[in-house]
Order: structure tokens, then sequence, then C-alpha cells
């Protein structure tokens, strides 16, 4: 007896468009579209602040360290960007979310403030802080190249950015090599604004 096995077929690498406008009034304003077209948005202040700096930030780490369960990686699995300011969330979140968001928040504050520090002070700094949250996490590995290759995209994207006439959108593709495993909230907590439904 001849039984054919049909192979199934790889799981797709979630995607995420990442769109960054720079509104009329000089503020700006974060999109990000899902594979299935579905999107989150929300206000980020200043076109010249803190958070586009930030969030290409996060673009730029999660997509050259291949994470999954950074920020981006949760949206492009159903998480939208409100998620993260209901209360009780950080205690659900993953050691991998707490590097990509450590990370980006030091890389974030060294390009503004124009100090940028050795690679170990960076390794140090990170790995203290996610330890807090996730003792004996081991950070993805990457060595002092790719962090000045993270430096250079991030650098070269942010200069984009500020070159960008008002009214336009920066679009970049964010993918990532599989699924994020946490659940975002229910429905029910983001009316509740509070994970103690669960």
């Amino acid at each position: 007896m001849n039984i054919s096995l049909s192979k199934r077929p790889a799981p797709q690498m979630p995607s995420l468009t990442f769109r960054l406008k720079k509104r009329a009034d000089a503020s700006a304003q974060l999109t990000l579209i899902r594979e299935d077209g579905s999107h989150t948005t929300g206000p980020i202040g200043s076109a010249d602040g803190y958070f586009p700096v930030h969030d290409l930030t996060h673009y730029v780490i999660e997509q050259r360290l291949g994470l999954s369960e950074g920020f981006l990686g949760l949206v492009a699995c159903g998480w939208e960007i409100k998620d993260f300011e209901v209360k009780g969330t950080a205690k659900l979140l993953s050691a991998e979310t707490m590097f990509a968001e450590n990370a980006a928040g030091e890389l974030s504050r060294q390009i503004l403030m124009r100090q940028p520090s050795s690679f170990e002070d960076f390794l140090w700094v990170v790995d203290t802080n996610v330890q807090r949250h996730s003792p004996g996490y081991k950070n993805p590995g990457f060595g002092e190249r790719s962090l000045t290759e993270i430096r250079e995209r991030i650098v070269t994207e942010w200069r984009r950015w500020r070159e960008l006439p008002l009214g336009d959108t920066l679009e970049l593709t964010f993918t990532c090599p599989r699924r994020a495993t946490l659940p975002a909230p229910t429905p029910e907590q983001r009316r509740h604004g509070s994970l103690v439904t669960r």
C-alpha cells in the first residue's frame, strides 16, 4: 500500500508595515499595519522628540537581531499600541520583550544625548535591567560589530526622518523569524484598562 504524505507548508514569517508620519502640525504619528490589513495607530509626540527615535530604534534592533517578542513582533501578532499602557502588562511580558525595550531605551538615550557608551557598558546596563524582570535571562548574543551596525542604521533612519517634509511618511517593512507566543490583552481587559480580569 502506498501512502502519500503531503508536506505541511512552512509557517509564514510575520511581517508588519511600519509607517511614521510627520504631521502638518510637526507632531508624529506611528501606524503599524499587519499582514491581514488590520492596523494600530497612535500619536507619539513631537516629530523632533524622543519617541520617533525610540520607535525607529525598536525597528532596527528587533529587525537586526531577529526578535519576535519585541514591541513590533507582538504588534504583528495582534497586540495594539495601547495594550502596552494597560495596567499589569509588564507582568505578562517575556524576557525578550524586556530586552528589546531596554535596549531600545538605552540606545535612544545615547543617540539623543550624543553619548555612546562602550559595547560592554551598553550590555551591562541592558542586562542589569532585564535581570530584574527575568532572572537568568541570556541576551540574544550579539557582538560589538552588530551594535555598531545597529547604531549606524538608527542614525541613517533618524536622518531620513529629520529630513522628511511635513505631511510625508517614512515607511519600513519589519519581519521576524517566528510568531510571538504572548497573548494580547483580551477585549475585556482593554475595556477595563487592567489585566486583573484575566
